[in-house]
Order: structure tokens, then C-alpha cells, then sequence
């Protein structure tokens, strides 16, 4: 009879198995790289791509007090366009740019209910960027890039910190990040994980910092030469619909802003953002907002010839802030 192996050389190569997670859960830890783990005074030099609603709200509770906010900005990215100074000429209050990653309809109803158990606080003005796939997410969306904090959600902080563990050791995130970490250095590989710049947004409005217009400075015409640009442009100049996408769900989501902005008296503006493309948001969909807000306060640029030439864009889907300024000059004359 072979004699059994000590009890010890199981639990050793129990440990041997265990390292490279004990090592990553290290640097997990000590590195804190979505900023959730310690408290931080500067949340706008991070190296990562964060999640912006939950960066968001962080700034806000930091700095109300101090700034006293009473008007915002949300959406998605298109929102880097309108500046807190831009808008505020035409608003006169204390803004703040409160947007969020590929930002749905319900994170947005998130948000208000957010907002509206914030003692004292006022919401004057709410401007809000829109575009056809922001009316698809009528629920709050799950993810690292989405998540909000448990003061937000109502969820438990246990399940905040384990869905950021797992969004790290998530292989499409975990792999550019120690690759950046190893290098130093970012490279395209990295994209949607890793911030090519250093700063993103400003400290206390959250405006985005802009570095595509320093690029646009820099290179001229040759900024709309690339392959990125040159498919684009070589594609039919064409208005086309979209299939309608308000449906139910979305109504009721859209209701509950009208019955926020009623209870806050709230000035609402809501933008359906120019498309390079020139997809048309769909003329019933339009039809609905219009019935349930008001003339006054929707307005649709989606296929707005006026605003496609592509110099007043950074990519087909973003566009500059020189368009945000003439938006804002149509929606508040």
C-alpha cells in the first residue's frame, strides 16, 4: 500500500494556484483603477476609462455645497459639445455636466431620482442631448462603464465593489490594462480601456477638455483625411428614417422626466442630436415627444442639412463644440 501524501502538499499546491489571483486581487487593491475602493480628491487624471455617471455624482456631492448646482447637462458623449459656459449665457444659473457612457433613458430617470433626494437641491435648467439609441435603454444599464453608486441605486455596497472586481478581471479589460501598467505607454490596443490623455474633464463644471480641437488645430484639413474620415465622406449624402423606437416603456420613462421637471420647475430643453449620417429620427417618435413636452422644449437636428458639413464634426458621430454653440442659440432664442 503506497503511503498517502502529507496533508500540507495539498494545501501548497492549493496556494501555487491561488497566487496569480492573490497577486492580481494585490494590484486590484492597490491601484484602485476605477476609483472606488478609497476616496479621492481629483477624479479627472485617472488613466482609466471610468464609468462618468458614477464620477459624476461623485463630483456633485464634492463640490454642491461649494458651487451650489442647479442646472445640468446629460446625455452621452455628444454632450462634450456644449459647454457649461456656452450654456450658461443663456441660462444664468449654476451648471453642471452630469453625462454618462453610451447614456440611456433610464440611466437618466436614474439620475433625477437621484437629484430629487439631494436635500435643497434645485434643478433649474436640465438640458438634455439626445440621439436614437438613447431611447432604446429604457432601463438603467448594467457594466463598469454604467454602473452608479449605492446612494444612486439603492443597491447594496457589496454588490457595487464585486461588479467592479469582475469588470477587472474581465479579460477585454484586464489585458490592455496590465499591458499599460507593464509599458507605460498606451497604444490603440488599449482603446475603450485605458485614457490616451491625461486630463478628460474639467474640475468643477466637468466639461469635456476637448484635445480633438488641439488636433484640429494642429492638422488642418488633413484631420478629415483619414480612412476613418474619407469612408464617411464617401458614403451617399442621403436623409434617411429611423425605425420608431418610443414604445411603452420608453413613455413611461419619458413621463416620469415631465412629472421631475413639473415638480422642480424645471426649464427642460431636449436636443435629438445632428447625425453625420443623416439617419432622421423617426417622424412618430418625434410626434410623441412633441405631445408629451411640448413644442417649445423638443427640437430634432438629426437630419438638419444646415449643421452637416463634416468641419463641424470630430468623428461621424461627435460634433464640435462650434455646432453645440449654434444649437444653443436655436433652442434659446
Amino acid at each position: 500500500m503506497r503511503p498517502q501524501k502529507p496533508l500540507y502538499t495539498f494545501y501548497i499546491k492549493c496556494l501555487a494556484l491561488s497566487l496569480p489571483f492573490l497577486l492580481l486581487m494585490s494590484v486590484y487593491c492597490y491601484e484602485d483603477p476605477f476609483m472606488v475602493i478609497r476616496s479621492y480628491n481629483d477624479y479627472d487624471h485617472s488613466h482609466v476609462e471610468l464609468s462618468e455617471g458614477d464620477i459624476g455624482w461623485k463630483k456633485i456631492k464634492m463640490f454642491r455645497k461649494q458651487r451650489q448646482y442647479d442646472s445640468f447637462i446629460m446625455g452621452a458623449s455628444c454632450t462634450k459639445a456644449f459647454n457649461c459656459g456656452d450654456w450658461n449665457r443663456y441660462v444664468n444659473g449654476r451648471p453642471f455636466r452630469f453625462f454618462g457612457n453610451a447614456e440611456g433613458l433610464g440611466d437618466v430617470c436614474l439620475k433625477l431620482q437621484a437629484l430629487d433626494k439631494l436635500p435643497g437641491q434645485q434643478v433649474r435648467n436640465l438640458l438634455l442631448i439626445t440621439e436614437r439609441a438613447f431611447y432604446e435603454k429604457a432601463h438603467p444599464q448594467p457594466g463598469v462603464m454604467h454602473i452608479m453608486p449605492p446612494d444612486v441605486t439603492g443597491k447594496s455596497f457589496f454588490s457595487y465593489q464585486a461588479a467592479y472586481l469582475q469588470g477587472f478581471f474581465f479579460p477585454k479589460f484586464l489585458l490592455p490594462y496590465l499591458k499599460y501598467k507593464w509599458t507605460g505607454h498606451y497604444d490603440d490596443s488599449m482603446a475603450n480601456v485605458i485614457e490616451g490623455d491625461e486630463r478628460t474633464r474639467t474640475r468643477y463644471t466637468n466639461d469635456d477638455v476637448l484635445r480633438q480641437e488641439e488636433d484640429i488645430s494642429r492638422m488642418g484639413e488633413d484631420y478629415w483625411r483619414t480612412p476613418q474620415w474619407r469612408k464617411a465622406l464617401g458614403k451617399p449624402q442621403t436623409v434617411h428614417q429611423h425605425a420608431p423606437v418610443i414604445g411603452p416603456e420608453q413613455m413611461t420613462r419619458l413621463a416620469e422626466i415631465r412629472d421631475f421637471c413639473r415638480r422642480h420647475h424645471t426649464r427642460l430643453k431636449l436636443v435629438v442630436s445632428p447625425d453625420f449620417g443623416l439617419e432622421q429620427f423617426n417622424a412618430r417618435d418625434l410626434a410623441a415627444l412633441r405631445t408629451l413636452f411640448g413644442d417649445s422644449v423638443v427640437y430634432d437636428f438629426s437630419a438638419d442639412m444646415s449643421l452637416h458639413d463634416h468641419h463641424g464634426f470630430y468623428d461621424p458621430v461627435h460634433y464640435r463644440r462650434s455646432l453645440g454653440r449654434e444649437i444653443l442659440q436655436r433652442i434659446y432664442k
